[in-house]
This record gives structure tokens, sequence and C-alpha cells, in this order.
């Protein structure tokens, strides 16, 4: 079964089950990193398949997608091919996306611009284009666990009307144009696949889960036993914590804070020693504790960000204290409720 729809006058989309093809009855000349091209192109087939087919005047690309979705404007439409495969786990109604060797989440671009436009426009709109997605996705502030599988086999080709070498005199309207749709294709591309992130994988980008803070939590149990019953109670009344949104407001504004501070892109700012004259990471930690269990909590707080059990002691100025903070509001709930 194969589905047709024209675009332009003269340029067609057919998908069937084994291919994607993005025909024109005149020549295009496209500019891009696909598998089978020589990177500029004068061609009249596009092919995106699983079997890397290459036809007489044609380029293709070896894509697997599982969905794709257009972003049309007037002068041009962007093709794009999302390739995805995230596994999810739920901890007490909190998913988090596991980062396995085979996951992916790639998105793949093709850009068909109704206008005849040069090799150098081409190239011009090309490099907007990879610029800009990068920028994009730097912007969302993913989990950096997510970074590792993201857009690892992307590809980006731009096809236009074969020009003679005269420049288009509407380019920088064609230009505002294209930034315009990258931009709207991009925040549609989690969208279209219905793809979110929560607290639980920022919290993971760290370096370390649940099961290590609740070892934190039981290294200064005092009064009673430690017993398996005791840490699955205190691992439910972590998931329970951050569930809570002001909870979560507070742990988000640390780690943003401390990619800042960390990455020194303020020049005000230096944390390398843990500067005593810092205590906005207390208040912070104060505020999760406070949150979660109240007065009481906020003295216990005091031990844990003194004695940094576990993987606190391994983490930087703003985060070992919020977590803590974490620990001792979910410790000080358990014994207020046991």
């Amino acid at each position: 079964m194969e589905d047709s729809t024209t675009i332009f006058n003269d340029i067609k989309l057919f998908k069937n089950q084994d291919e994607f093809v993005i025909s024109s009855e005149n020549s295009l000349s496209v500019l891009g990193d696909l598998n089978n091209s020589k990177g500029y192109d004068t061609i009249n087939k596009i092919l995106i398949n699983n079997v890397g087919k290459v036809e007489e005047y044609s380029i293709s690309h070896n894509f697997q997608y599982n969905r794709y979705y257009t972003q049309n404007s007037d002068n041009l439409i962007i093709i794009n091919f999302a390739n995805s495969y995230l596994k999810t786990n739920t901890f007490n109604g909190l998913k988090l996306i596991m980062n396995k060797k085979d996951s992916k989440l790639d998105l793949g671009q093709i850009i068909i611009i109704n206008n005849k436009l040069t090799h150098k426009e081409l190239l011009e709109l090309y490099k907007i284009g990879i610029k800009n997605k990068e920028k994009y996705f730097n912007y969302r502030k993913l989990p950096s666990t997510i970074q590792n599988f993201l857009n690892s086999n992307e590809f980006l080709a731009i096809a236009s009307k074969t020009s003679s070498n005269n420049s288009n005199k509407d380019f920088e309207y064609i230009k505002e144009e294209f930034i315009n749709s990258m931009s709207k294709s991009y925040s549609n591309f989690f969208k279209e696949l219905d793809v979110d992130f929560g607290i639980l994988d920022y919290i993971y980008s760290l370096g370390f889960n649940i099961d290590d803070l609740v070892d934190a939590g039981m290294e200064l149990l005092v009064g009673v036993e430690n017993t398996d019953e005791i840490r699955d109670k205190l691992k439910n009344q972590l998931l329970s914590s951050i569930s809570d949104i002001n909870v979560i407001a507070l742990i988000i504004a640390a780690i943003r804070t401390e990619e800042d501070f960390m990455g020194k892109t303020l020049r005000e700012v230096n944390v390398d020693d843990d500067p005593a004259y810092l205590y906005t990471d207390e208040v912070l930690g104060l505020a999760i504790a406070n949150q979660i269990a109240g007065t009481k909590a906020t003295f216990n707080f005091k031990r844990y960000d003194e004695n940094k059990p576990g993987i606190l002691s391994k983490l930087d100025p703003m985060t070992d204290d919020i977590f803590a903070g974490l620990i001792a509001g979910s410790m000080s709930k358990i014994f207020d409720e046991h």
C-alpha cells in the first residue's frame, strides 16, 4: 500500500512499507550528509529506507524511522524522521528512562525549498540548520544520560530547485523562514514522540541512584536496628518526597545553579574549594528537609550535612546539601509515621 502526497507542483512524497521517497519531475540540488550521496548532488529522487537501496538519479539514506512528521510554511517543507527506542522503568509512579546500549533518539531531516538556490546559499542554510539544532538541544538542558544516545545517527539534507549561479533575491526572506520552521520542528520532536523527562532522569544523570541515597541515609541510623523493612520505607519515602512539586523545584534549582557554578559561566563565582561564604546550598537543603517533615527534619539535616555519609561525600557543593536535605527529611518522615 503506497501513500502519495503532492507538496509542491512538481514534487511528491511517496511512502510505502519499505521506504519513503521524495520525487521531483525536475532536477533538485541537494546538499547534505546522506549515506549514499556525494555531499552535493543534482538528482530527481531522495530515498529513505532500511536497505541502502540506490536508484539512478537518486540519493539515499539508510535510516529506520518509526515516525515522521512535517513542518510546512509558505516556501518550504521540513520532513522530520524520528527514530526512537527508549526503555522506561517505573518506581512508585515515577518514570525513569533507562540508559541502555540500544536506546536511541534520533532526528533526521530533509528540507525541500520551493525556490531556486545556489550551492553557496544551500551551504549557508545547511550550516544554519546544524548550528540551530545544536543550540536547541543545548537550550533544552536534557539530562546528561539522555545526551548519550540523542542524535547519534542523525542526518540533514537541504534540497531546492536547481539554479544557475545567480543569487536568489529573496534569499534573506527564505533564510528567516527556514530558521523559524526549523525551530518549530525541533520543539515538536518530543511532542510527536510523546517523550518527556522527569525528576528521576535528572537525578540519575548525576551519576547515582535512589539506592545510593538509601545507603547514605542508613549510615547515620541510630537507636534502631538496620533492617530491610526500614530500608524499604526510606526508599519509598524518598520517591514520595521527590514527587512533591516544591521538592522538585528546589532540586532542579540546585542542579541548574551547580551546572553554571561548576562550568564557571559566571565571572563572579568560583566554588572550587566549596567556600564557607556560600550558604545558599544549605538554605536549599534546609528548605527541602522542612518541606518533607517540618522543623525536626531541619535538625536532622545538620547531621547529614556535616557527616556527608556515602554518596553525599562525592557530590559537588550544591547537590551534596540538597540531597542531604532530601535524605534527612525522608528519614524524619518515616520515623514520625513509625
